[in-house]
């Protein structure tokens, strides 16, 4: 056998393509004198990419065009299938199992248990039965990749002593692994395990009848098939076996660790290890191949990484190992650690360390298995116009094709008011209409969503008349989503939904001629991009599914979860830095490899069996732990860590929480000790030029506004309810009367408690004005005003039903209240208005007024919430009861003599405690003086502000302090100069 590797320095590709140039790798060491013998050559690889990559290798190597071995990717049969062998589609997969998932769930709900009354709940709505078949597809491939015999499933449960409930998951993998294969042959398909296995076996059949050097490099042999073709070729006359990475420099000790250690799984060379002994070789029979240049990373490097990751049992030996390695730090000379704040800061430093690699001239790579450090970088990266060749894609659920395709789903079954603005405002959905047109639609529609929710199917009418824009947008969006709004309300096919789906986004897109008409394909026209071609091939592949069924309702959810596990991928790009996942990075060589991401759960993940078997069924059923994943990884980590320049990076938080870095940090700053000072200095750089190029200059807070206007422009009428914010903050009032600026009201806007105090007010002004409170059967009138303003509230169910309580709380304390009160005449919700001293215009809405039998008036005003002391309205902060009073004393009421004496000024507070109702009076017999004096200092504050050198101040007299929760605050900064 011929079995050689390449050590982790040196570059695996390049040192491989030079092997097979130069004749190493040929019988007896010899090329032939022939320019066309590499084509007899054949060499199996890991992944596609690195056969590309290999591609490249050969070119250099020769220096100019030259044949080329016939390249090809193991595992990549998908690619080329065999001859008449079709691979069931993921999507086909998933709709086909999930749909047996919901109706095991449902046969579920109707079995009897052993235990009286329980009941074994599976979730089977749309969303979470793709999501179960998507784990147990997962699973269905482990078993046959793996080659284990579904047979032995039964009996599993009472083998590895199993609570009951694994039982009723093993009956069901015994119905689907038998049903699976049964659909497969129907359809005359095969999965993507199988066509790997068969592409694999087919390959050592023809072993021996290949015309040159046969190769397979780079693998580690972790599949049973793939390691019978790896042993085919060994075996064979014309055969090469070259390894990656295999740790030369292990002693009989370390290799017999790998056997018995129990975290042996974990270890980058238990792969290794399992495969040189199926080949029946010593590990001292594994040749080195020698690299055609020194890759300039010291082998000290090697020592080091081997000695730190050694398995549990082994980390005695650390002391022995420190004193043969010598110089730690040299050993991690060109390592720089980066432990930076959060993943923000990681980010920022890894960007700069990429464009510090850029401008050196360097071949650079972020390898990480974290999307969304990916993204940052690539996003931090745009700041100095750096291109980014990212293999991991983007998933098309996050691509602007797929969220238009999200968000028609959304609307056409019942979408709320982000949901429908999103869908309007984004620049794909022209719904057949130019820019202008759409944009005062959307304006309009806009407005219109903003304040109460409206309800279900009203959405058409209520745009109808909001405007001929509107209107006019209408007569578009609802034809466009018809195909699939008229499917709400009942059940439907995925197939059928999927198809109906399909005809809408192609409406509301318009770029896009609808295809099929069965599928709902879309023909790209101006629309071709590669998302926006992964949505119609997604349409096409579910328009024939008529296995699954679901509740219109569940399909927004269930196709957002379809779309999950779809990644749109840009070709790949020669001039732009990449960023890799472990996989794509393995048999890669970079001058710089910065390591991303190395924290306990991201890189490695954390070992998750999955919801289908537990991790004794995984062990008893005799497939591997996920434990054997973290070994796999551990050896991507241990290669990419060999570039002779290296920058590992970790964030000590993430989203906002604190992390554990990962083992193999761990293990390396633990065996390094101090030796890794230097790396964490190096480390330190990046992190403080990533601070500085973040830091901004400090800007002095600004100065408490106080805006003074022209004259002209202030306001010359206010309400009564409005004095008290030109006491508290001025400049509120400035905004509103002078800016002309009014709160935006947020998207289905939930009732507030204006809008609570609003409903109470309504109802006793109707319960006391139209005179119910005298009535015998006052109890029933309330209720029944209570029912028929409630149904005002038909889009706010909730508040319907708390606020229903509520004033049923009240009822009897209101009656009981009325009926104590001598008879007297009421006036309810009486307006005024009046010009006062100053040229300003008052006005405003009296709750109540009662004339008692002496004659005397009584102003009440109605508090849903607590009602003002009465040390309050003396001091101007609640002057709005006394300035009321104030009105009709100066005869702004009209049917009330001016000179009406004041009983009482009173506050009613409604259920705003564990009192029903609370009459609070705040002045008696000395209430006219009170609104005289109140009125008087009205007028004075008015005289303040018609002095053109007076300003709003802002957040003038806030009591008790106040909160930064006005309207008006970010305007004002007050954040800043408050806080500064």
């Amino acid at each position: 056998m011929r079995v050689y590797s390449v050590d982790p320095g040196e570059p695996f590709l390049g040192t491989l393509a030079a092997r097979v140039a130069d004749g190493t790798l040929w019988p007896g060491g010899v090329r032939p004198d022939d320019p066309l013998a590499l084509a007899d050559v054949t060499i199996y690889l890991p992944t596609q990419r690195a056969a590309r990559a290999l591609a490249g290798a050969f070119l250099d190597v020769a220096g100019g065009p030259t044949a080329l071995p016939r390249i090809r990717g193991l595992g990549d049969a998908e690619d080329e299938p065999l001859a008449g062998a079709a691979i069931m589609g993921l999507t086909e997969a998933r709709v086909v199992l999930a749909s047996l998932i919901r109706s095991w769930a449902a046969a579920l709900e109707r079995a009897p248990r052993a235990e009286e009354g329980a009941r074994v709940l599976v979730p089977s709505a749309g969303p979470d039965a793709v999501r179960l078949a998507d784990d147990l597809i997962a699973l269905l491939e482990q078993v046959e990749t793996q080659e284990a015999d579904w047979a032995d499933l039964h009996g599993l449960v009472e083998r590895a002593d199993l609570a009951e409930h694994w039982q009723i998951t093993t009956e069901f993998l015994e119905i689907a692994t038998g049903t699976w294969p049964d659909h497969l042959a129907q359809v005359g398909k095969v999965t993507a395990a199988t066509a790997r296995r068969m592409e694999a076996e087919a390959a050592a059949a023809e072993v021996e009848a290949a015309p040159g050097p046969i190769i397979v490099a780079g693998s580690t042999g972790s599949i049973p098939a793939t390691r019978r073709l790896i042993r085919a070729i060994a075996e064979s006359p014309m055969g090469v076996v070259v390894l990656p990475g295999f740790d030369r420099t292990a002693d009989g000790a370390a290799w017999s660790a790998l056997q018995e250690a129990t975290d042996a799984p974990g270890h980058p060379q238990y792969g290794m290890k399992q495969l040189v002994d199926a080949l029946g070789l010593a590990p001292a029979e594994v040749v080195p191949l020698a690299a055609p240049e020194p890759a300039g990373v010291a082998p000290a490097r090697t020592r080091l990484m081997s000695a730190a990751l050694k398995p549990a049992p082994a980390t005695g030996a650390w002391l022995a190992d420190r004193d043969a390695i010598g110089d730690l730090a040299g050993a991690l000379d060109g390592v720089a650690l980066v432990e930076a704040a959060d993943e923000r800061e990681e980010a920022a430093a890894i960007a700069l360390a990429m464009r510090e690699a850029v401008a050196l001239g360097e071949r650079v790579a972020l390898v990480t298995p974290h999307r969304p450090l990916a993204r940052r970088v690539s996003h931090a990266l745009k700041r100095w116009q750096i291109a980014v060749d990212d293999s991991g894609g983007d998933p098309l659920g996050a691509t602007p094709a797929g969220i238009l395709a999200r968000l028609v789903a959304s609307v056409a079954l019942g979408g709320g008011a982000a949901e429908w603005l999103a869908l309007l405002k984004h620049p794909a959905a022209s719904f057949g209409l130019d820019a202008a047109d759409k944009a005062k639609g959307v304006a309009k529609v806009e407005r219109l969503l903003r304040g109460p929710r409206i309800g279900a199917g009203k959405m058409h009418g209520a745009m109808l008349a909001a405007g001929e824009e509107a209107a006019r947008l209408a007569e578009w969006v609802m034809p466009a989503l018809a195909p699939l709004a008229r499917l709400a309300g009942r059940d439907a096919g995925v197939g059928e939904l999927a198809r109906a789906h399909g005809r809408a986004f192609a409406a509301v897109v318009r770029t896009l001629d609808t295809g099929d008409a069965d599928t709902g394909a879309a023909d790209m026209s101006r629309a071709d991009t590669a998302d926006a071609r992964a949505v119609a091939d997604l349409f096409a592949e579910l328009g024939p599914r008529a296995e699954l069924t679901i509740p219109a309702g569940d399909w927004p959810a269930t196709f957002d979860t379809l779309m999950r596990g779809i990644v749109v991928r840009s070709p790949p790009r020669d001039d732009a830095v990449r960023i890799l996942g472990p996989l794509e990075a393995r048999l890669q060589a970079f001058d710089h490899a910065i390591l991303g991401g190395l924290n306990e759960g991201t890189w490695p993940q954390l070992p998750d069996a999955g919801p289908w078997m537990s991790r004794g069924m995984m062990s008893d059923f005799g497939i591997d732990l996920p434990e054997r994943r973290i070994g796999l990884s551990a050896h991507d980590f241990v290669m990419a860590a060999h570039a002779p320049r290296v920058t590992l990076t970790r964030a000590k938080k993430a989203a906002g929480e604190p992390t554990v870095a990962s083992r193999w940090w761990q293990r390396l700053t633990a065996f390094a000790g101090e030796g890794a000072d230097a790396a964490v200095e190096r480390g330190r750089r990046y992190l403080d030029l990533a601070r500085r190029i973040e830091t901004r200059p400090r800007v002095d807070p600004p100065r408490r506004p106080a805006p003074t206007p022209p004259l002209a422009a202030r306001p010359t009428a206010l309400r009564v309810t409005e004095v008290a914010r030109l006491v508290r903050d001025p400049y509120a009032v400035y905004a509103r009367r002078v800016l002309g600026l009014e709160p935006l009201d947020p998207l289905e806007a939930d009732p507030t408690a204006g809008d609570r105090g609003e409903l109470m007010h309504a109802v006793m002004a109707r319960f006391v004005g139209e005179g119910h409170h005298r009535g015998g059967d006052a109890e029933a009138r309330f209720a029944a005003v209570v029912d028929e303003l409630l149904g005002t509230l038909d889009h706010a169910p909730e508040a319907q039903a708390l606020w229903g309580a509520r004033l049923k709380f009240i009822a009897a304390g209101v009656i009981e209240a009325e009926r104590g009160r001598p008879p007297s005449v009421h006036h309810v919700e009486v307006p005024v208005r009046h010009d006062i001293a100053g040229g300003l215009e008052l006005s405003g809405r009296i709750d109540r007024m009662d004339i008692g039998p002496d004659g005397r008036l009584e102003v009440i005003d109605y508090k849903t919430g607590r009602a003002p002391t009465r040390k309050e309205v003396a001091t101007f902060f609640e002057p709005q009861l006394p300035l009321e009073a104030a009105l009709v004393a100066a005869g702004a009421v009209e049917g009330v003599p001016a000179d009406i004496p004041l009983a009482a000024l009173t506050y009613v507070a409604l259920g705003a405690g564990r009192e029903p109702v609370a009459w609070q009076p705040v002045a008696g017999d000395d209430a006219a003086d009170l609104a005289a004096e109140t009125m008087a200092r009205l007028v004075r504050l008015v005289a303040h502000y018609r002095d053109p050198s007076k300003g709003y101040l802002s957040r003038a007299r806030l009591q008790f302090g106040g909160t930064l929760d006005g309207d008006y605050d970010h305007l004002a900064r007050a954040a800043e100069w408050q806080n500064g």
